[in-house]
């Protein structure tokens, strides 16, 4: 994942230890392509303390459209 994703999930990184947390599950579509760039439909963002994890049901490949946002259309 590029530079721009690896600041934004530190960003995240550091409002979750502030708040007393080890990590930070994200699912929402829009906030995981923010901080992971283009993910499989149905992705989880894991942002832990010193990894980030992105999870999908299918590897990338297997979806039409490859993973990009709005793909397949």
């Amino acid at each position: 994942m590029s530079e721009v994703y690896a600041v934004r999930r530190e960003r995240v990184r550091e409002r979750c230890a502030a708040g007393g947390g080890a990590a930070a599950l994200v699912s929402r579509p829009a906030n995981v392509r923010y901080l992971a760039g283009a993910a499989p439909r149905g992705a989880v963002l894991l942002v832990g303390t010193d990894e980030d994890v992105l999870l999908c049901g299918r590897p990338p490949g297997d979806l039409p459209g490859g993973g990009r946002p709005g793909g397949g259309r």
